[in-house]
């Protein structure tokens, strides 16, 4: 892929919207991160989920306002306790904040590109209120892309999604151990299980990319992402593929600037948008030497 294209599609995601429909669990993992490396690439993000009205819901909206994220999206209920990991499902079909929950995913998700669904066992980003979500067609033509560790081969009508290596060994039920030929037959079983156009497989410090049931790729990544990179790159990927791009081009675009976005975490000073979109030649002028 070409450098300038790659800047192409960069420059394209500031014309992108991408709704977020996520767990919120604290502010390191689930919607926070996701919602913060998309704004950093200039794209407009409408997060939607569920926090208390707690000392850890504060500091979920306080993150997202200190990026200038909108929080119309994210239902805040009293006697909810905004939890902090992957655990038991809080918010049940029977939730009083499912409705607004479901309202909010459908207005905002009409006015978007793409969508990210990132589900961690709560409840907000299961893939019945994706289906509850969904079902007044409000997501048709949009890029939807979906991220969930316990239970991804639930989830209907997605354009794609993203999954370490051991989520796809839980999914499929069938250990890969780092086999080339396992991994690319687990990734074809779950784009054909699901009628994806194409699925994302993080495996150590690589991605690997099956495009339908006929093109698969692997590009490598500069670090070993943690759980809620795998988010972060999983979320780019979306709206570079809400902004028109193929998924090959998405996919490496989400890997260089996903690196350029954690890479600089330990810093004070995060990534500038500028600095991102030069990533992009340096990271494709490395490669050819």
């Amino acid at each position: 892929m070409s450098a300038d294209r790659l800047e192409t599609i960069f420059d394209s995601l500031a014309d992108v919207t991408v709704t977020i429909i996520a767990d919120f669990l604290g502010v390191s993992l689930g919607g926070v991160p996701v919602a913060i490396a998309l704004a950093q690439v200039g794209v407009t993000v409408f997060p939607v989920g569920v926090v208390g009205e707690d000392p850890a819901g504060h500091q979920v909206l306080d993150a997202l306002h200190a990026h200038h994220i909108s929080t119309s999206g994210v239902n805040r209920i009293k006697k909810y306790e905004t939890p902090d990991r992957a655990g038991n499902e809080l918010i049940h079909d029977e939730h009083p904040a499912l409705l607004n929950l479901v309202e909010h995913a459908r207005k905002l998700a009409s006015a978007s590109e793409a969508v990210y669904v990132c589900d961690y066992g709560i409840g907000a980003a299961s893939p019945r209120v994706l289906n509850f979500v969904k079902s007044n067609r409000c997501l048709s033509e949009r890029a939807v892309a979906a991220r969930s560790p316990q239970r991804l081969v639930d989830f209907e009508q997605l354009t794609t999604a993203i999954a370490t290596q051991e989520e796809l060994e839980r999914a499929i039920g069938i250990g890969i151990v780092g086999d080339a030929k396992k991994l690319s037959a687990a990734c074809k079983g779950v784009v054909r299980e699901l009628n994806l156009e194409s699925f994302v497989a993080i495996a150590a410090d690589k991605m690997s990319v099956c495009s339908g049931l006929r093109r698969e790729f692997s590009i490598p990544l500069g670090w070993e992402p943690t759980t809620s990179d795998v988010d972060v790159i999983g979320a780019i990927l979306a709206a570079a593929l809400g902004s028109g791009a193929e998924v090959a081009e998405a996919a490496e675009l989400a890997g260089i600037v996903a690196d350029g976005i954690l890479g600089n975490r330990s810093s004070a000073q995060r990534a500038r948008r500028e600095d991102l979109r030069n990533a992009l030649g340096a990271n494709k002028a490395g490669r050819s030497r």
